[in-house]
């Protein structure tokens, strides 16, 4: 039987214990903080992110270098036959492209999946390909299988200030200006890879409301096309871990019998809606 590592990035969200307890390998994301190179999870903690970033720092996103990637890759081989590297969606960065041309250098060793995700639904898609090395599935099975499955997933998001919209040049700034004044809370929809706008609220109270009706909506959806056992449900959260506890508990009352897993979000999501932020998604485990 062929010996496969499973390889995903860190917007999948993963934290190292949960990586090492599912047995997967993460590939840390960059970012320039006000110019500054620094690596997620490595040179740049959670705490001093949110941090910066309150402060008024400029964060952005980068793809890892190919000879990152190449160093990695290489490791790996030197131990298993072949890697499933699961990146997150190419609607998001051009990291799966890249990966993907790089990897017809590996003479099929390296098996780069288009999961169409970020954040807790590529963390399942990963976990989902451990457990089928795990039961002995061959890695060219394992890729098919999670492409198949790509878009059976949703994520829904709110933030809790316009600021980092504006920032990122997402929204103007007299709509930024208009919308803290009347207390705009756009809800975000994050379905195969894209980041979309899904409705705008007064309210975070409502735009939780609007957040639950289309996860319920989803969810069911899901249900009724693979059965109820199947369903993962997920809160996530940036920098708003109490108030993301309390609202997996209205959450899960949606869905009796299911229990909501707790994560938070990647700071490549992170760095575009900022702290406070905090949303829901549901996505289907494996067969």
């Amino acid at each position: 039987m062929e010996k496969i590592a499973v390889l995903t990035d860190s917007n999948s969200g993963f934290t190292k214990e949960e990586a090492a307890e599912h047995e997967i390998h993460i590939l840390p994301m960059t970012f320039f903080v006000d110019g500054e190179e620094c690596i997620e999870g490595v040179t740049l903690s959670e705490e001093e992110f949110f941090e910066r970033m309150k402060q008024g720092y400029t964060v952005s996103t980068t793809q890892p270098s190919l000879a990152s990637l190449s160093e990695l890759w290489d490791g790996l081989l030197y131990t298993y036959d072949k890697v499933i590297h699961i990146p997150m969606s190419k609607a998001l960065s051009g990291g799966y492209s890249a990966a993907a041309m790089f990897s017809r250098d590996y003479d099929g060793r390296v098996l780069v999946v288009d999961s169409r995700r970020i954040s807790v639904t590529q963390a399942s898609a990963a976990i989902q390909a451990a457990r089928l090395v795990s039961e002995g599935m061959q890695a060219e099975e394992i890729k098919k299988r999670l492409e198949d499955m790509a878009l059976e997933a949703s994520i829904y998001i709110t933030v809790d200030t316009l600021e980092y919209l504006k920032r990122g040049g997402r929204i103007r700034s007299a709509e930024a200006l208009a919308g803290e004044i009347l207390n705009i809370k756009p809800v975000i929809q994050v379905k195969g890879g894209l980041l979309e706008p899904y409705c705008k609220v007064r309210g975070r109270r409502r735009a939780k409301k609007e957040m639950e009706d289309a996860i319920l909506r989803d969810g069911r959806a899901l249900m009724e096309k693979y059965g109820s056992e199947r369903l993962e449900l997920y809160v996530a959260h940036a920098d708003a871990g109490q108030e993301a506890e309390e609202w997996a508990v209205k959450v899960e009352s949606l869905f009796p019998g299911k229990k909501a897993r707790l994560a938070k979000l990647p700071m490549s999501i992170c760095c575009h809606v900022g702290p406070g932020t905090i949303g829901v998604g549901v996505c289907v485990s494996r067969s």
